[in-house]
Protein backbone atom coordinates (compact mmCIF):
# COMPACT_ATOMS: atom_id res chain seq x y z
CA UNK A 1 0.00 0.00 0.00
CA UNK A 2 1.15 3.45 -0.79
CA UNK A 3 0.33 6.65 1.04
CA UNK A 4 0.56 10.02 -0.69
CA UNK A 5 2.88 11.87 1.62
CA UNK A 6 3.21 15.69 2.49
CA UNK A 7 5.34 16.17 -0.65
CA UNK A 8 2.91 14.59 -3.29
CA UNK A 9 4.71 11.35 -3.55
CA UNK A 10 3.43 7.74 -3.09
CA UNK A 11 5.57 7.00 -0.02
CA UNK A 12 5.01 3.25 1.03
CA UNK A 13 3.34 2.37 4.31
CA UNK A 14 4.05 -0.16 6.66
CA UNK A 15 1.15 -2.18 6.55
CA UNK A 16 1.04 -5.53 5.64
CA UNK A 17 -1.05 -6.80 2.70
CA UNK A 18 -4.38 -8.89 3.78
CA UNK A 19 -3.58 -11.59 1.99
CA UNK A 20 0.09 -11.31 0.42
CA UNK A 21 -1.41 -12.28 -3.12
CA UNK A 22 1.04 -11.52 -5.97
CA UNK A 23 0.86 -11.11 -9.91
CA UNK A 24 -3.36 -10.46 -9.35
CA UNK A 25 -5.31 -8.36 -12.00
CA UNK A 26 -6.25 -4.93 -11.45
CA UNK A 27 -9.65 -6.25 -11.45
CA UNK A 28 -8.49 -9.44 -8.94
CA UNK A 29 -7.41 -6.99 -6.31
CA UNK A 30 -10.43 -4.80 -6.43
CA UNK A 31 -12.43 -7.80 -5.48
CA UNK A 32 -10.18 -9.22 -3.04
CA UNK A 33 -10.12 -5.43 -1.17
CA UNK A 34 -13.79 -4.64 -1.13
CA UNK A 35 -15.39 -3.86 1.86
CA UNK A 36 -11.44 -3.47 3.50
CA UNK A 37 -10.56 0.47 5.00
CA UNK A 38 -7.51 1.48 6.83
CA UNK A 39 -7.72 2.53 10.61
CA UNK A 40 -5.41 5.02 11.71
CA UNK A 41 -4.17 4.10 15.33
CA UNK A 42 -2.13 6.51 17.64
CA UNK A 43 0.76 4.19 18.73
CA UNK A 44 3.55 5.62 21.64
CA UNK A 45 3.65 9.09 23.49
CA UNK A 46 3.55 12.25 22.00
CA UNK A 47 5.96 14.49 21.78
CA UNK A 48 6.00 18.71 21.57
CA UNK A 49 7.97 20.42 18.28
CA UNK A 50 6.38 24.04 18.91
CA UNK A 51 5.11 25.87 21.33
CA UNK A 52 4.14 29.57 20.72
CA UNK A 53 6.74 31.93 19.60
CA UNK A 54 8.35 34.84 20.82
CA UNK A 55 7.03 37.58 18.32
CA UNK A 56 8.66 40.32 19.36
CA UNK A 57 6.68 43.75 18.81
CA UNK A 58 3.97 41.88 18.00
CA UNK A 59 4.00 39.47 21.24
CA UNK A 60 0.69 39.15 23.11
CA UNK A 61 -0.19 37.12 26.23
CA UNK A 62 -3.11 35.69 23.74
CA UNK A 63 -0.76 34.53 21.09
CA UNK A 64 -1.81 30.45 20.46
CA UNK A 65 -0.48 28.77 17.40
CA UNK A 66 -3.23 27.18 15.28
CA UNK A 67 -3.83 25.59 12.13
CA UNK A 68 -0.95 24.08 9.74
CA UNK A 69 1.69 22.24 7.59
CA UNK A 70 4.37 19.95 7.72
CA UNK A 71 6.94 19.68 4.94
CA UNK A 72 10.51 18.64 4.06
CA UNK A 73 12.45 21.25 2.22
CA UNK A 74 14.65 21.24 -0.75
CA UNK A 75 17.84 20.62 1.90
CA UNK A 76 16.04 17.46 3.63
CA UNK A 77 15.07 19.47 6.77
CA UNK A 78 11.65 19.79 8.21
CA UNK A 79 9.81 22.75 8.21
CA UNK A 80 6.68 23.47 10.40
CA UNK A 81 4.82 26.19 9.35
CA UNK A 82 1.60 27.18 11.41
CA UNK A 83 -1.07 30.55 12.10
CA UNK A 84 -0.62 32.31 14.99
CA UNK A 85 -3.87 33.85 16.41
CA UNK A 86 -4.29 36.56 18.50
CA UNK A 87 -1.34 38.55 18.16
CA UNK A 88 -0.34 42.17 18.28
CA UNK A 89 -0.06 42.42 14.21
CA UNK A 90 -3.46 44.18 13.80
CA UNK A 91 -6.90 43.43 12.07
CA UNK A 92 -7.88 40.18 13.09
CA UNK A 93 -4.82 39.45 14.90
CA UNK A 94 -3.35 36.62 12.62
CA UNK A 95 0.19 35.93 11.09
CA UNK A 96 2.16 32.69 9.80
CA UNK A 97 5.38 31.72 11.49
CA UNK A 98 7.57 28.95 10.61
CA UNK A 99 10.23 26.61 12.52
CA UNK A 100 13.09 23.84 11.30
CA UNK A 101 14.27 20.86 12.68
CA UNK A 102 17.08 18.16 10.88
CA UNK A 103 14.69 15.38 12.29
CA UNK A 104 11.01 14.47 12.69
CA UNK A 105 11.46 13.25 15.57
CA UNK A 106 13.39 15.89 17.75
CA UNK A 107 11.27 18.27 20.45
CA UNK A 108 11.14 22.05 20.43
CA UNK A 109 12.30 22.77 16.87
CA UNK A 110 14.09 25.97 16.29
CA UNK A 111 12.28 29.07 15.66
CA UNK A 112 12.97 31.05 12.51
CA UNK A 113 10.37 34.26 12.38
CA UNK A 114 7.63 34.74 10.70
CA UNK A 115 6.83 33.29 7.48
CA UNK A 116 4.09 36.01 6.18
CA UNK A 117 2.01 38.85 7.11
CA UNK A 118 -1.39 39.56 5.35
CA UNK A 119 -0.50 42.24 2.49
CA UNK A 120 -3.58 44.60 1.76
CA UNK A 121 -1.70 46.11 -1.22
CA UNK A 122 -2.72 42.25 -2.35
CA UNK A 123 -6.37 42.22 -1.36
CA UNK A 124 -5.88 40.01 1.73
CA UNK A 125 -7.47 41.08 5.07
CA UNK A 126 -5.76 42.93 7.73
CA UNK A 127 -4.39 40.42 10.31
CA UNK A 128 -6.37 37.34 8.52
CA UNK A 129 -4.14 34.64 6.82
CA UNK A 130 -4.33 31.29 8.36
CA UNK A 131 -3.47 27.60 7.62
CA UNK A 132 -0.24 27.53 5.92
CA UNK A 133 -0.25 23.92 3.81
CA UNK A 134 2.67 23.35 1.40
CA UNK A 135 3.31 20.31 -1.10
CA UNK A 136 6.60 19.88 -2.98
CA UNK A 137 5.95 19.32 -6.65
CA UNK A 138 8.82 18.02 -8.48
CA UNK A 139 11.24 21.12 -8.18
CA UNK A 140 9.26 23.72 -6.15
CA UNK A 141 7.30 24.19 -3.29
CA UNK A 142 3.73 25.18 -3.31
CA UNK A 143 2.00 26.57 -0.51
CA UNK A 144 -1.89 27.37 -0.08
CA UNK A 145 -3.35 29.67 2.84
CA UNK A 146 -6.38 31.80 3.77
CA UNK A 147 -6.54 35.38 4.14
CA UNK A 148 -10.13 35.51 6.02
CA UNK A 149 -11.89 35.51 2.50
CA UNK A 150 -10.10 33.56 0.05
CA UNK A 151 -8.17 30.89 -0.75
CA UNK A 152 -3.86 31.91 -1.91
CA UNK A 153 -1.45 30.56 -2.98
CA UNK A 154 2.67 31.14 -2.60
CA UNK A 155 5.62 29.19 -4.38
CA UNK A 156 9.28 28.37 -3.29
CA UNK A 157 12.37 27.14 -4.29
CA UNK A 158 13.61 25.64 -1.40
CA UNK A 159 10.40 25.39 0.81
CA UNK A 160 11.68 27.57 3.33
CA UNK A 161 11.62 31.20 1.97
CA UNK A 162 8.15 31.82 -0.41
CA UNK A 163 6.56 34.76 -2.77
CA UNK A 164 2.85 35.14 -3.19
CA UNK A 165 1.71 34.22 -6.51
CA UNK A 166 -0.28 37.22 -8.08
CA UNK A 167 -2.31 37.52 -10.76
CA UNK A 168 -2.32 40.17 -13.68
CA UNK A 169 -4.13 42.84 -10.98
CA UNK A 170 -1.73 41.90 -8.43
CA UNK A 171 -3.77 39.90 -6.36
CA UNK A 172 -3.05 36.76 -4.41
CA UNK A 173 -6.58 35.41 -3.70
CA UNK A 174 -7.20 31.92 -6.02
CA UNK A 175 -10.95 31.88 -4.90
CA UNK A 176 -13.70 32.64 -2.29
CA UNK A 177 -16.93 30.36 -1.51
CA UNK A 178 -18.48 33.84 -0.98
CA UNK A 179 -17.06 36.94 1.06
CA UNK A 180 -18.20 35.78 4.07
CA UNK A 181 -17.77 32.88 3.91
CA UNK A 182 -14.52 32.68 6.00
CA UNK A 183 -13.08 30.57 3.48
CA UNK A 184 -9.58 28.64 5.32
CA UNK A 185 -7.65 25.79 6.27
CA UNK A 186 -6.54 24.55 2.58
CA UNK A 187 -4.61 21.07 1.90
CA UNK A 188 -3.26 20.50 -1.43
CA UNK A 189 -3.17 17.07 -2.99
CA UNK A 190 -1.72 15.73 -6.64
CA UNK A 191 -3.69 12.50 -7.34
CA UNK A 192 -2.84 11.53 -11.15
CA UNK A 193 -2.07 14.94 -12.49
CA UNK A 194 -5.00 16.60 -11.07
CA UNK A 195 -4.60 19.41 -8.08
CA UNK A 196 -7.18 18.76 -5.68
CA UNK A 197 -7.57 21.23 -2.80
CA UNK A 198 -9.87 21.02 0.40
CA UNK A 199 -10.60 23.59 2.69
CA UNK A 200 -13.46 24.79 4.84
CA UNK A 201 -15.85 27.19 3.52
CA UNK A 202 -19.16 28.40 5.99
CA UNK A 203 -21.86 29.09 3.85
CA UNK A 204 -25.53 30.20 5.05
CA UNK A 205 -24.00 29.21 8.93
CA UNK A 206 -23.22 25.84 7.58
CA UNK A 207 -19.54 24.37 7.82
CA UNK A 208 -18.00 21.96 5.37
CA UNK A 209 -15.10 20.53 3.73
CA UNK A 210 -15.55 21.96 0.05
CA UNK A 211 -13.03 20.79 -3.07
CA UNK A 212 -11.84 22.29 -6.32
CA UNK A 213 -9.47 20.26 -8.91
CA UNK A 214 -7.18 21.70 -11.41
CA UNK A 215 -4.72 20.59 -14.15
CA UNK A 216 -2.37 23.78 -13.72
CA UNK A 217 -2.82 25.43 -10.11
CA UNK A 218 -4.14 28.59 -11.94
CA UNK A 219 -7.63 27.78 -13.24
CA UNK A 220 -10.02 26.02 -10.79
CA UNK A 221 -13.54 23.85 -11.37
CA UNK A 222 -16.14 25.54 -9.63
CA UNK A 223 -16.31 23.70 -5.61
CA UNK A 224 -17.71 20.77 -4.71
CA UNK A 225 -19.17 19.53 -1.00
CA UNK A 226 -17.30 16.75 -0.17
CA UNK A 227 -17.88 16.07 3.76
CA UNK A 228 -20.46 17.57 5.82
CA UNK A 229 -22.60 16.88 8.58
CA UNK A 230 -23.39 13.35 10.24
CA UNK A 231 -21.99 13.46 13.94
CA UNK A 232 -19.38 15.74 13.32
CA UNK A 233 -22.30 18.68 13.15
CA UNK A 234 -22.42 21.10 10.65
CA UNK A 235 -21.79 24.33 12.52
CA UNK A 236 -19.29 27.44 11.25
CA UNK A 237 -16.33 25.45 12.98
CA UNK A 238 -17.78 21.62 12.61
CA UNK A 239 -15.72 21.38 9.53
CA UNK A 240 -11.78 22.02 9.55
CA UNK A 241 -8.42 21.48 8.85
CA UNK A 242 -9.27 18.30 6.33
CA UNK A 243 -6.26 16.23 5.62
CA UNK A 244 -6.66 13.67 2.83
CA UNK A 245 -4.39 10.44 2.38
CA UNK A 246 -4.20 8.85 -1.30
CA UNK A 247 -3.91 4.97 -0.88
CA UNK A 248 -3.30 4.28 -3.86
CA UNK A 249 -3.31 0.17 -3.52
CA UNK A 250 -6.52 0.48 -2.32
CA UNK A 251 -7.89 2.59 -4.97
CA UNK A 252 -9.39 4.66 -1.82
CA UNK A 253 -8.28 7.86 -0.17
CA UNK A 254 -9.32 8.74 4.01
CA UNK A 255 -10.64 12.76 5.22
CA UNK A 256 -9.26 13.59 8.70
CA UNK A 257 -12.10 16.29 9.19
CA UNK A 258 -12.27 18.11 12.94
CA UNK A 259 -15.10 18.94 14.53
CA UNK A 260 -16.09 21.70 17.37
CA UNK A 261 -16.47 18.96 20.27
CA UNK A 262 -12.68 18.54 19.67
CA UNK A 263 -12.47 15.42 17.74
CA UNK A 264 -11.24 14.22 13.90
CA UNK A 265 -13.67 12.05 12.09
CA UNK A 266 -12.31 9.70 9.99
CA UNK A 267 -13.49 8.79 6.70
CA UNK A 268 -12.95 6.31 3.50
CA UNK A 269 -13.66 6.60 0.19
CA UNK A 270 -13.18 5.58 -3.55
CA UNK A 271 -13.99 8.63 -4.19
CA UNK A 272 -11.85 11.99 -3.62
CA UNK A 273 -14.81 14.07 -4.08
CA UNK A 274 -17.21 11.82 -1.76
CA UNK A 275 -16.90 11.53 2.23
CA UNK A 276 -20.12 11.80 2.47
CA UNK A 277 -22.78 14.41 2.81
CA UNK A 278 -24.97 14.58 6.27
CA UNK A 279 -24.72 11.00 6.91
CA UNK A 280 -21.95 9.04 8.52
CA UNK A 281 -21.84 6.21 6.47
CA UNK A 282 -18.45 6.96 4.99
CA UNK A 283 -16.68 7.48 8.83
CA UNK A 284 -14.55 4.52 9.87
CA UNK A 285 -12.66 6.25 12.93
CA UNK A 286 -12.57 9.28 15.32
CA UNK A 287 -9.36 10.09 16.77
CA UNK A 288 -8.70 12.58 19.71
CA UNK A 289 -6.66 15.46 17.79
CA UNK A 290 -6.97 18.96 15.97
CA UNK A 291 -5.25 19.95 12.74
CA UNK A 292 -4.35 15.81 11.63
CA UNK A 293 -1.73 16.22 9.64
CA UNK A 294 -0.01 12.39 8.44
CA UNK A 295 3.87 12.35 7.88
CA UNK A 296 5.50 9.49 6.04
CA UNK A 297 9.27 8.95 6.80
CA UNK A 298 10.69 5.92 5.94
CA UNK A 299 8.72 2.99 6.81
CA UNK A 300 7.30 5.26 9.55
CA UNK A 301 4.24 7.45 10.07
CA UNK A 302 3.26 10.19 12.39
CA UNK A 303 0.29 12.39 13.19
CA UNK A 304 0.26 15.76 14.19
CA UNK A 305 -2.38 17.68 16.31
CA UNK A 306 -2.30 20.46 18.44
CA UNK A 307 -2.19 21.16 22.50
CA UNK A 308 -5.94 20.74 24.07
CA UNK A 309 -4.59 23.89 25.22
CA UNK A 310 -3.60 25.25 21.99
CA UNK A 311 -0.07 26.32 23.37
CA UNK A 312 1.70 24.09 21.14
CA UNK A 313 2.09 21.28 18.17
CA UNK A 314 2.70 18.06 19.04
CA UNK A 315 3.53 14.79 16.61
CA UNK A 316 2.96 10.98 17.70
CA UNK A 317 3.42 7.99 15.80
CA UNK A 318 0.58 6.66 13.58
CA UNK A 319 -0.03 3.34 12.00
CA UNK A 320 -2.81 2.16 9.47
CA UNK A 321 -4.44 -1.29 10.16
CA UNK A 322 -6.60 -3.43 7.54
CA UNK A 323 -10.16 -3.66 9.27
CA UNK A 324 -13.27 -5.11 7.15
CA UNK A 325 -15.85 -2.44 6.37
CA UNK A 326 -18.99 -2.24 9.29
Amino acid sequence: MHLLGTDGSAIPEDVSPALGVVNETYDDRLRRLSGVVLIPEITGDWWTIATTPDLGAYRSVAAQPMDFGIWRAADDSWQLGACIRGTGCGGHGRLLYRWSSESLRSAQWRPKGILFEADPGCGETPGGLQAPFVMRDEDRFVMVYGDWVNICMAISEDGERFSRRLDDNGISALFNEGLNANTRDPMLLKHKGVYYVYYTGVVNDEGAIYCRRSNDLLRWEESTIVCRGGSGGCGPMDAECAFVCSHQRYDAFSLFRWHSDGLTSVYWSNDPLDFGVDTDAKRIAVLPVEAARVIAEGGNHFISSLHDDYTGIRLAKVRWVERKAQ
